[in-house]
């Protein structure tokens, strides 16, 4: 297994800044975050030049791109509008050379079976377009997709060739049966995401891998994976993006590394 971080942990970064935190760790690889406030790309196809020759230039390898289409809602152009993103998402992966593109399914604001049937019909769409660019679609679970009886109506009629991007965590803070979720996604794990929280006043809050009051067992769903033969990236998910009350990642990110290198030694 290989380890990444998301550049979520980098709001008040650049560009370049983020590529160079990746080479100075000792990072394997970057999960970068494509999104319309262009932090720290913006999904456009092709690639902005100087964007392009910085990340080629730099040799760090993408663990995938974060994008942010999603797929639930009733509404028929909103739902074809995210389409159309995870399309171009697409040929931005192909041209930078990444694995995969990560998507949500997005909450369900009317029926879990309906919502189901519309994520669905849009990734099986899009699936065989991203074949032919060579790209993986990781679908995250996230919201309420991480829910086993949630979970199950998609893995049914799921193309099998979209794969699962697990966030363990976000399990474990829904109260789900995580044992229930790893054993039906199993098979279509292609990223994971690792982060800690403990709970302080009821919320969470994200702290460091080994932190005694941490809740996500991240040990036992590492050593899972390596059982399962599980050979793609951890990616740790630091969100200071949404949090910026915590630690800045320079100080967090090194400590994950090492955290996640002693287990995986």
């Amino acid at each position: 297994m290989r380890i990444a971080f998301t550049s979520l942990a980098y709001p008040e970064l650049t560009l370049g800044e983020v590529l160079e935190r990746v080479r100075r760790f000792g990072y394997d690889g970057l999960e970068l975050r494509v999104a319309d406030d262009g932090q720290h790309l913006r999904p456009i196809y092709p690639v902005p030049k100087p964007e392009l020759e910085l990340i080629k230039s730099s040799g760090v390898k993408l663990s995938d791109l974060a994008g942010y289409a999603s797929f639930s809602m009733p509404d028929d152009k909103e739902r074809a509008r995210n389409e159309e993103v995870l399309r171009t998402l697409i040929l931005i992966v192909r041209e930078l050379g990444a694995p995969g593109v990560r998507v949500y399914g997005g909450r369900v604001i009317d029926d879990v079976d309906k919502a189901a049937r519309r994520i669905v019909d849009s990734l099986n769409r899009l699936v065989k377009f991203a074949n032919d660019n060579g790209v993986l679609i990781l679908m995250e679970t996230h919201d309420d997709w991480v829910r086993v009886v949630n979970l199950g109506k998609l893995m049914k009629d799921l193309d099998e060739d979209v794969g699962i991007l697990l966030d363990f965590a976000n399990v474990v803070a829904a109260g789900e049966n995580l044992d229930a979720v790893l054993e039906l996604v199993k098979g279509r794990i292609r990223h994971v995401h690792v982060k800690n929280f403990k709970r302080i006043g009821g919320k969470i809050r994200y702290t460091r891998p080994d932190d005694p009051e941490g809740l996500v067992p991240i040990k036992k769903v590492v050593d899972y994976l390596r059982n399962i033969g599980y050979n793609g990236y951890l990616s740790v998910e630091w969100e200071k993006k949404w949090h910026p009350e915590l630690e800045p990642g320079d100080e967090i990110l090194p400590l994950y590394l090492r955290y996640l290198r002693g287990l995986l030694a």
